[in-house]
């Protein structure tokens, strides 16, 4: 895109994205339905205070972790 006003030209340029399986935010992996639908309730239980919030964040931690433990075993075969 071309935009030509006076006394200044600007040229705007940009590259197309890059294929990716869209599964990676960058260096962090995006979590997959199942477990975004996970973490999703239980920050609605959290707000909704149908259990303590350190409870939430200790439970999505576990899972995460163990999520996280079970992948990198499985990648060690």
């Amino acid at each position: 895109m071309v935009l030509h006003l006076p006394y200044v030209t600007a040229r705007l340029e940009m590259a197309p994205p890059p294929k990716d399986d869209g599964r990676h935010l960058g260096p962090v992996p995006i979590p997959s339905a199942k477990m975004t639908a996970y973490y999703i309730g239980l920050g609605t239980l959290a707000a909704v205070e149908a259990i303590e919030w350190p409870i939430a964040v200790a439970l999505a931690a576990g899972s995460y972790v163990a999520q996280r433990t079970r992948a990198t075993a499985t990648a060690h075969r």
